[in-house]
């Protein structure tokens, strides 16, 4: 049975090899045309989450599910200790806050159909909203890691919020403009990777601590570049390969990062007196 976007690009198609001809046919019968638009209309209609193709809706409920369980779980390990913890409720949080962003594309609620491009394009456009939260919190937890000032984790905190800015803003937008605003992503996209690769340059940095932020670098190259290749962008890639690699990326930045920061915390944080730190520093 054929999908949506398969009816789409058929009707297109057809319209587009009707003869010249046709229109004064139209003419001749304006009231069989006035009705028969809207059903045409009604049957190329679009609809979220039932147009998704299955494996979309599988990688989205993955994350979901993935990113709601890590949540459960650094709220237990938050709770286990004797003494609260800024990064075991950041971690939480931003478990949380993408676990709700995936429900929301799941279910259709984060998600447009934008016509105006070159060609259809489907835009999660929740999963901007959800980046705004997760990201930024994922460079505070590395900020506790690396002993970072406020001005520099501030820093840091900013060029994430207006890398993901831009590229939200730039899915919204056709012909050149969206490349520009990629252009704008990628450059601070580019600012976080140089400053976080200057970190990993200095002394006394441990191997949890090293990781983390290759993790961090790793995930934060990916995003544009799905973003030129994805629906925002090129469409190169389909919607189920776009969506399938953005959720693992999400997955690994959240979920994974905040397994090996958590269960590593006592080893990278020194017990008591980093918790001191942190509440002067980052509180």
């Amino acid at each position: 049975m054929p999908s949506y976007f398969t009816i789409l690009q058929d009707d297109a198609a057809a319209a587009d090899a009707a003869p010249a001809d046709a229109a004064p046919a139209a003419d001749a019968a304006p009231a069989a045309d006035a009705g028969a638009a809207p059903a045409a209309a009604g049957g190329a209609a679009v609809s979220f989450p039932e147009d998704y193709p299955n494996s979309v809706k599988h990688f989205l409920l993955l994350g979901a599910v993935g990113m709601f369980i890590g949540a459960l779980v650094f709220l237990v390990l938050s709770n286990m200790r004797s003494k609260s913890s800024v990064a075991h409720s950041i971690t939480f949080t931003l478990c949380a806050a993408g676990g709700m962003a995936y429900y929301a594309m799941f279910t259709g609620l984060g998600v447009m159909y934008k016509t105006t491009d070159t060609t259809p394009r489907v835009i999660f456009w929740a999963r901007y909203l959800g980046h705004l939260i997760t990201l930024p919190l994922a460079l505070v937890d590395l900020s506790l890691v690396l002993k970072l000032d406020v001005a520099s984790m501030v820093t840091l905190i900013g060029y994430d919020i207006v890398m993901t800015g831009a590229a939200f803003l730039g899915a919204l937008s056709v012909g050149g403009h969206k490349w520009l605003w990629w252009f704008f992503s990628t450059c601070f996209a580019v600012l976080i990777i140089v400053s976080l690769s200057f970190k990993l340059s200095g002394d006394g940095l441990s191997d949890i601590a090293k990781t983390l932020t290759w993790i961090t670098i790793v995930c934060t190259c990916i995003y544009p570049l799905i973003w030129l290749l994805g629906s925002e962008g090129t469409a190169a890639l389909g919607l189920s390969q776009e969506v399938g690699i953005v959720c693992l990326t999400d997955l690994v930045i959240t979920v994974g990062f905040g397994l090996y920061f958590i269960l590593n915390y006592d080893a990278v944080m020194e017990e008591g007196e980093g918790d001191d730190k942190d509440g002067q520093q980052y509180v």
